[in-house]
């Protein structure tokens, strides 16, 4: 077993902020570069942050009982933000992630038995067979080469899921999602018009985001595929694709529109690999700054695996893995900020909170509070132990959301993320380059800024 010593702890990579209070043009200018760097020190502690811009009123909750409060007890009064829904909608349509009310629920019904337990069991050949793939790319380079950990993570997962949704026909889809998906990160950001809720129409004649045609290729493949399937229904695979296709509503029998069905596949593509690409990503940098907890890992991966690739019934016995990756989410949250709007006036934490408000839950901030977590800026996998995790309040850790619109597909992320780590971390070691300059940014996602460029090592053992 190996020995930890954790006394000496490295300072690890934060977004870079300017001193100070900001004033109204670094506020513009930084919430469009990094959201995150536009919270101050002090942020971490406070448990709710009233906050105003102009006339535009928002709160940032960051107590587990006032989030329990809006994403669960009384989410009937929440919607999700305006901001949020004008920075989505263009691109990934009305899925999941912006549809609201009937819609939202007759969809997630739709959905939900596709992404069940025995479901997410059956992607787990795809997930280790992609990550072998990239083990078989990587043992054809020279030993000490080095790589983009962050772009090869988003490869990987782009594959897993292009593989889980379209089957064979996956390859056509691979380079057109990921050239769109990176587009529109890059694109879309929040404008002063945005977050003053301007009229859209308004906003746009102003202010225009240049969006337009980002996932026109990702159209047109996905409507020959859907014409494909309808004219051999029988002939599908039993694919991801056939299952939102054959899908019914299990209270009024209904199944989804071929438009609804294209903006259920984008918002899966979106959410589905870009989230746990970032995931392992952040994962791969922590491991690096911290020999004594990867070589826990390796303990553990020998043990349980003994140099085979890992399957589905694996992942109970992947204690520590399981560990690891959710340390490296509460550090690095992939889904950074969640925005909500009350529909009615609330009253949080002794605040009231005005219908329409902008409210952010953000796990950033939330993750690393010093009085929910001790050494909180610090890597400890440990935390997460059963006994530890169980002493925790429920909502101080939402890496997935939490309450009705917790993500659906949150089960098939962490089988991924558990699967790629496991196979990749027996046969490699990653070193982060030195001066290689490493910071969170904030966009859609919570991105390395100038990805990771590593160092491969072969392990021996």
């Amino acid at each position: 077993m190996t020995v930890i010593d954790s006394s000496e702890a490295p300072v690890l990579a934060v977004p870079r902020r300017p001193d100070g209070q900001l004033s109204l043009r670094q506020f513009l200018r930084v919430i469009r570069e990094n959201a995150l760097a536009t919270y101050p020190p002090e942020a971490f502690n406070e448990d709710i942050i009233a906050q105003r811009l102009l006339w535009r009123r928002t709160f940032v909750i960051n107590e587990p009982s006032a989030i329990r409060h809006v994403l669960l007890d009384n989410a009937a009064n929440y919607t999700k933000s305006e901001v949020g829904r004008r920075l989505l909608e263009p691109g990934l349509g009305r899925g999941l992630l912006t549809s609201e009310g009937e819609t939202w629920r007759r969809h997630r019904r739709i959905m939900a038995p596709a992404f069940d337990p025995r479901s997410v069991a059956a992607y787990a050949p795809i997930m280790t067979e992609v990550a072998q793939g990239l083990l078989a790319t990587w043992d054809a380079l020279p030993e000490g080469s080095e790589i983009d950990a962050a772009a090869a993570m988003m490869q990987a997962t782009l594959y897993i899921i292009s593989r889980a949704m379209f089957s064979s026909d996956s390859d056509e889809v691979v380079d057109v999602v990921g050239r769109g998906v990176s587009r529109y990160q890059i694109t879309v950001r929040p404008r002063l018009l945005d977050l003053l809720h301007v009229p859209e129409w308004l906003t746009r004649l102003i202010s225009p985001q240049h969006t337009a045609g980002i996932f026109d290729e990702f159209d047109k493949s996905v409507d020959r595929l859907l014409a494909a399937r309808g004219r051999e229904p029988h002939a599908a695979p039993n694919d991801l694709l056939a299952r939102l296709l054959a899908a019914r509503d299990s209270e009024t029998g209904g199944g989804m529109s071929a438009k609804e069905v294209r903006d259920q596949v984008v918002t899966i593509f979106m959410a589905g690999h870009e989230t746990t690409a970032q995931a392992l990503s952040w994962t791969w940098y922590l491991l690096s700054q911290h020999p004594e907890a990867e070589a826990r890992l390796h303990d553990e991966l020998t043990a349980v695996l003994g140099g085979r690739a890992p399957r589905h019934e694996d992942i109970v016995n992947l204690r520590y893995t399981r560990m690891v990756i959710e340390e490296s989410m509460r550090l690095y949250p992939p889904a950074h900020t969640m925005a909500r709007q009350p529909i009615a006036a609330d009253e949080v934490l002794g605040h009231r909170i005005p219908g329409g408000a902008e409210v952010l839950i953000v796990p950033w901030l939330l993750h690393r509070k010093p009085s929910l977590w001790e050494r909180s800026d610090r890597f400890e996998p440990e935390r997460f132990a059963p006994e530890r995790a169980a002493s925790r309040p429920r909502f101080a850790y939402i890496p997935f959301g939490a309450g009705p619109r917790i993500c659906i597909g949150a089960a098939f992320a962490m089988e991924e993320a558990l699967l790629i780590l496991a196979t990749i971390a027996q046969r490699y070691r990653l070193h982060l380059n030195p001066g290689h300059p490493v910071e969170p940014q904030g966009l859609i996602t919570l991105r390395p800024r100038y990805g990771l460029k590593m160092t491969l090592q072969r392990r021996r053992t």
